[in-house]
């Protein structure tokens, strides 16, 4: 291990690590060494690689960014920072790519079905805490954080800002609209998933910072 001096990650990401939804997916693969060599002299187009002395780490993400695969070797020290920092900020490139994709389209599917349309969508990273906003000319951004969230907790979120197209308040009129789009009590629901994604933000938060 490196030495202790230098500020270690709240979270060590290794082959515990683990990220499975629907819209995207982090999985881990143990290869031979010479396989991961080998790998590292195809250049693969969708590969990105990290060199640890003898051996090397492969983060290989499919065509459109929904699915990243880790090739690494059984003996890998991942208690490693600069490892740990190459991982962590290309997790957070990758998701951050899948979400430009698949956020709009979502929500282009959900104004289709509820006939409520922004003037424009756009991802971009936030402030904490903060999962979209929907602004007085009817633009709606999205943090790509919510990509790695449950699907309904993902559409509840993107529902929330297409709801300020029709009041740009948190008054009661807002949450009984919202409540309509849910098909369920918005407020009740907001604090179930509240509660669901509670245990898991910090590592989202951590990844994505």
């Amino acid at each position: 291990m490196e030495s202790k001096n230098k500020k270690t990650p709240k979270f060590w990401i290794n082959p515990n690590t683990r990220l499975h939804f629907p819209q995207f997916s982090l999985e881990w693969q143990q290869c031979d060494k010479c396989d991961l060599l080998a790998f590292c002299e195809m250049e693969h187009p969708r590969c990105i690689t990290y060199v640890v002395g003898t051996t090397c780490v492969h983060l290989v993400h499919s065509e459109d960014y929904s699915r990243l695969y880790v090739l690494y070797h059984k003996d890998q020290c991942f208690e490693n920072l600069r490892l740990q920092k190459w991982l962590r900020e290309n997790i957070r490139y990758i998701i951050t790519k899948r979400a430009s994709i698949a956020l709009p389209n979502r929500m282009h599917e959900l104004e289709a079905i509820h006939q409520l349309y922004a003037k424009d969508v756009t991802v971009k990273k936030m402030r904490k805490g903060i999962l979209g906003q929907c602004t007085h000319d009817n633009q709606i951004r999205l943090s790509p954080i919510i990509v790695i969230f449950p699907p309904a907790l993902m559409d509840e979120t993107i529902l929330h800002e297409m709801a300020h197209l029709k009041h740009h308040h948190h008054r009661k009129s807002f949450w009984d609209y919202l409540s309509v789009l849910l098909g369920c009590d918005a407020r009740e629901n907001k604090l179930l998933h509240d509660v669901a994604i509670s245990k898991y933000w910090e590592l989202y938060t951590f990844l994505m910072k």
